[in-house]
């Protein structure tokens, strides 16, 4: 039977054109592939650079060139209130029967990248050390499961790092753990509960993490503001707001300044409050579009970079103490996985997607989690 194929010119609409502008969506075959995220964030700048900054300011917090000793952790959590914020004003903007397309896309633009590193590091491990804890495996299982967060460091955080593969150079997985975590579960309170895209859910979820410390606090503000959005419009863009986000990110940076005992109180507050404050609209750059790029993978893959010039230092003797070559050659392993991966993912998606994929790789996410859970739970028994 014959079908209606897509011209070059529908093609070039659905991979480049939508993307900008929300033109008409790209056909595959006979169905139209709607996709609710069509229409890409085109003004906003400001998120690439921020990205950046964050991905970087990870890098070196690790370098130890940033002293505070939570000032990576802050990155994350101000990548946790993007995250928020974006995806809640995605899934505001989704219905139930487009969900597959948010599978999809989170799987192509997330996990594609991030099994190439979990596959990079462990390989890195089985060829780089002579010796392997007893838990190597049982990291592996955590990490392709998307559970580290909940289980790796248990029940000695300490001990747990010196196991981990190269001395827990993959420890910033749990990150990506809870992120996937937060793509698998607001769908299902925003889509299939009938108030979940409404503003009183979002309040009582960002109220009860934050009151009790929870990792997820800062991605809950961030959905909570995106709700808002949806409901009353722009209104971190007026005045007052501006105002009063700047002395929220004040007085959250004097809070965290008290103490690390107050720093998981300060963290949401001031990362929901520079992530609004960067949502304002400023026309994109092909560098801001790199940078925003290149963040990702920088993010996932600097220790790559870090590998390679010790290996170098260690083979020359030259180098020593030189930071700056540290930080260059992180970015360089980031820029590399991103014009060898993401790019090439980002560029080409539209033409694999299907809405039956869709649909299967979100039994996948939630399966994977299941495993890892279960996983855990059947060591615990068996001690």
């Amino acid at each position: 039977m014959a079908t209606d194929r897509p011209s070059i010119a529908a093609m070039w609409r659905g991979l480049f054109g939508s993307q900008a502008s929300g033109s008409e969506p790209l056909r595959v075959g006979t169905q139209r592939a709607h996709n609710p995220e069509a229409a890409k964030l085109d003004d906003f700048a400001a998120f690439d650079i921020l990205r950046f900054v964050l991905a970087s300011a990870v890098l070196l917090g690790h370098l130890e060139v940033l002293h505070w000793a939570q000032a990576a952790n802050l990155a994350v959590q101000v990548f946790f209130s993007l995250s928020g914020w974006l995806i809640g004003g995605i899934l505001c903007r989704t219905q139930a029967g487009e969900l597959g397309r948010f599978y999809f896309n989170r799987a192509t633009r997330i996990w594609i990248p991030y099994f190439v590193t979990v596959a990079v590091l462990y390989g890195a491990s089985l060829v780089h050390e002579a010796h392997h804890s007893p838990r190597w495996a049982e990291f592996l299982v955590y990490d392709l499961t998307f559970t580290h967060n909940w289980f790796s460091l248990r029940p000695d955080a300490t001990l747990a790092l010196a196991q981990m593969p190269l001395d827990g150079t993959g420890n910033h997985f749990w990150s990506l753990a809870a992120e996937e975590q937060f793509y698998l579960f607001a769908p299902l309170i925003m889509l299939f509960v009938p108030f979940g895209k409404t503003v009183w859910p979002w309040s009582v979820i960002a109220a009860l993490s934050y009151l009790s410390g929870s990792q997820y606090a800062a991605i809950s503000f961030g959905v909570l503001a995106a709700v808002v959005a949806s409901r009353y419009g722009d209104w971190h863009l007026k005045s007052p707001a501006r105002v009063f986000l700047t002395l929220a990110l004040v007085v959250s940076i004097a809070l965290m300044y008290v103490g690390a005992g107050a720093y998981p109180f300060g963290a949401p507050v001031f990362s929901v409050s520079a992530v609004l404050l960067c949502a304002r609209p400023i026309r994109r750059t092909a560098i801001s579009r790199w940078l925003g790029g290149v963040s990702f993978p920088l993010y996932l893959n600097a220790w790559v970079g870090l590998f390679a010039f010790h290996a170098l230092q260690k083979r020359f003797g030259i180098w020593h103490g030189v930071t700056t070559l540290e930080l260059l050659f992180g970015v360089a392993a980031g820029a590399l996985m991103y014009h060898a991966i993401d790019a090439h993912v980002m560029a080409r998606r539209n033409l694999w997607y299907r809405p039956a994929l869709g649909w299967s790789l979100g039994v996948v996410g939630y399966s994977l989690l299941a495993t890892g859970v279960l996983f855990f739970l059947l060591k615990q028994l068996r001690g």
